[in-house]
């Protein structure tokens, strides 16, 4: 009997990893059945999900299938209408860009323009200058012209004297035999002229 009750601990030790790997297989067996029980619920959602989605499809398929040329031509046209507004957006962006270039080119010439603009003022004012004193001395001949008498009755008046010249005022002067000179005034008449001291 004591050799038995010595070898009943030993069997229950023995007994052990025995019952402890039973158990191991146990709970992988319950672990699997939980596993594939869960992956069934999985696919099954997924199929229902699935059929939801082709359900779906065949819907827009029906609608796409009822949808008339009119419908599609409109939708064409509401994209081509979309594009002429993106197109004319940057038509007039361009044209603004251009115009904006066009004002820097005509202030980079005015900026250069300038100091010739002044130049040529100048020289506008200059030339009317010019032109005014041209003006006074043809109305100075004229009023010579007025002064004197005609040529004819010049050569007349004059006789053999000799022709000099002609005075600042644009008068024909003449040389009398003494040596004074004269001019003839619009009668006809001599006038002389006291000589220029210098």
């Amino acid at each position: 009997m004591k050799s038995e009750q010595i070898n009943a601990p030993k069997r229950s030790l023995n007994a052990r990893p025995y019952l402890l790997t039973v158990l191991l297989l146990l709970l992988g067996l319950f672990v699997s059945d939980a596993h594939a029980q869960a992956s069934k619920k999985g696919k099954k959602e997924k199929t229902e999900k699935s059929g939801a989605k082709t359900s779906k499809k065949k819907d827009q398929n029906g609608k796409s299938n009822q949808e008339t040329k009119a419908d599609r031509k409109s939708r064409n046209d509401d994209k081509t209408a979309k594009n002429d507004q993106k197109t004319n957006k940057k038509e007039k962006s361009d044209k603004m860009e251009g115009k904006a270039d066009k004002r820097r080119q005509q202030a980079e010439e005015l900026a250069v323009t300038k100091p010739e603009k002044a130049e040529r003022k100048r020289e506008k004012a200059e030339k009317k200058e010019d032109k005014a004193e041209k003006l006074e001395a043809k109305e100075t001949k004229k009023e010579a012209r007025i002064s004197q008498s005609s040529r004819g009755t010049q050569k007349q008046a004059a006789g053999d004297d000799k022709n000099v010249g002609k005075d600042d005022k644009g008068r024909t002067l003449y040389e009398g035999s003494r040596g004074g000179r004269y001019y003839i005034n619009a009668n006809g008449n001599k006038t002389y002229v006291t000589p220029d001291k210098n």
